[in-house]
């Protein structure tokens, strides 16, 4: 039954082609028949029921609506998918419940073309398991292209897998519940090369995820290359909070040079120990303004990519590292020259505050402040904090204006604390204006240890002012 509900607008009613909703019957051949019957631009609309289906594939051109949180289609099949629009375009999905019904995904878009103008919004995707086969246990996924789309304000509970998408051009990943994710990431981009300008204008913003197995959110580049292309996405104002396994990441940018990660918190009160908090390993990254807090090892990791900004972010309560420049050598990615970074909070953090691990030459650190509150960790009678912790650079690197603090009163006996930690000569650098201090009223550890007797020859020391803390 087709009808006409406005100048111009068709909808197309599944009940009037015989789909009862109750939950036990069998509608898919009744609602792919009013699928097929529906006009260009017109509507398939799903009354408020419970709608079991074997799988369904969408006409492109199409608006498929129901009744939030009413309207629901169950799976019945395994390892098949709610929702196919492979190589189909110019389709709206909203107000949904995909329901994987323990079985499989919710929604695919596989083959040789990818999809266009394709928005999923309001709608909720749930009980998609961790035993079906790959990709059927996925929310959604994009196996070639995803251009010009968009999925915003829709909720993923208890499902393996959230939001899979290879290569992207001009997409929005907005305003996103996620739920109780079992298996993977919560959002991921994995680009594949694409017969098509690739690459652009990924928008990741305002999601929120709790109760994750894996990432929030993880931009992949491929090791070999494979000729995909994933250029400055926007990573900003995201929440993740509380992993369920251990050793993953909250954020991991690996693809994306230029990417901007704004304003994002990566949350671990009590959750299973993480790797890292934000992971990035792309040219020209802006780490600006994310908070991470919590059960992690590491809080910030930049990882052997040129002139990274890290700016005004603040990490807390990280067991190893709070902000780091870190070298895989495995992959000869060990130099983060030219690299900022300025303007940050680390708080206790266990071991070291800020951790120039490659090769930073041309960088500058500055305006950072690092407290420590010894007795904080378990372990702080035999530990040993350094603010900032400085390994060789064949140029010249500024650490400057920095706050270096030591804030317990009653510091316990066997805590060292120092500074800056030089570990080699980096002729012409500089360490300037910074102040070190330690609450203790007596003196406690060092502002600047030279590790070997020989380290800060070459460097440039004048300006800094030392608190209850030895002078180098």
């Amino acid at each position: 039954m087709v009808l006409l509900c406005g100048p111009g607008l068709w909808a197309v009613n599944v009940k009037g082609f015989g789909a009862r909703g109750n939950g036990i019957s069998d509608d898919t051949a009744a609602i792919q028949r009013a699928i097929n019957e529906c006009p260009a631009q017109g509507t398939v609309t799903f009354p408020p029921g419970r709608y079991s289906v074997r799988g369904l594939s969408l006409k492109p051109r199409c608006t498929y609506a129901g009744t939030e949180g009413s309207s629901t289609l169950v799976l019945k099949e395994r390892n098949r998918f709610v929702f196919d629009m492979s190589e189909r375009s110019d389709i709206h999905v909203t107000g949904l419940v995909l329901d994987g019904g323990g079985v499989g995904g919710g929604l695919i878009a596989r083959g040789d073309t990818p999809v266009r103008n394709i928005r999923i919004d309001n709608c909720e995707f749930r009980n998609i398991p961790a035993s079906a086969a790959y990709p059927a246990d996925l929310s959604i996924i994009s196996t070639l292209g995803f251009i010009d789309s968009a999925i915003e304000n829709n909720r993923f509970t208890n499902v393996a897998g959230g939001i899979w998408m290879t290569t992207v051009q001009n997409v929005n990943i907005l305003n996103n519940v996620f739920l109780d994710i079992t298996k993977g990431n919560a959002i991921a981009v994995a680009p594949a090369p694409a017969g098509f300008p690739s690459g652009a204008n990924l928008r990741i913003i305002g999601n929120t995820g709790k109760n994750l197995a894996r990432m929030g959110i993880e931009t992949f580049r491929p090791d070999p290359p494979n000729g995909s292309v994933l250029r400055a996405p926007v990573i900003e104002n995201n929440t993740f909070s509380d992993w369920t396994a251990p050793n993953w990441m909250g954020i991991s940018i690996t693809h994306g040079d230029g990417g901007i990660i704004r304003g994002n918190k990566v949350l671990n009160p009590s959750g299973p120990g993480q790797s890292t908090g934000i992971e990035v390993i792309i040219a020209n990254a802006q780490v600006i303004e994310n908070t991470v807090s919590g059960n992690f090892a590491d809080g910030i990791l930049v990882i052997g990519r040129d002139a990274p900004m890290i700016t005004g972010n603040v990490v807390t309560g990280v067991s190893n590292i709070g902000i780091g420049l870190a070298c895989d050598r495995g992959r000869n990615r060990c130099t983060s020259r030219n690299a900022t970074i300025s303007g940050n909070t680390i708080r206790n953090a266990r071991l070291i505050g800020i951790k120039l691990d490659n090769d930073w030459s041309g960088g500058i650190v500055s305006k950072n402040i690092i407290t420590r509150t010894a007795g904080g960790w378990p372990d702080d009678r035999q530990a040993h904090f350094s603010g900032i912790h400085q390994s060789p650079a064949p140029g010249k690197g500024t650490i400057e204006l920095n706050t270096i603090v030591q804030d317990a009163a009653k510091p316990p006996p066997g805590f060292s604390f120092c500074g800056i930690h030089v570990n080699s000569s980096m002729p012409g650098s500089v360490i300037t204006n910074n102040i070190f201090r330690s609450n203790s009223p007596g003196p406690l550890g060092t502002g600047i240890v030279d590790n070997t007797g020989n380290a800060t020859k070459g460097w440039i020391i004048d300006h800094n002012s030392y608190d209850h803390v030895g002078r180098p």
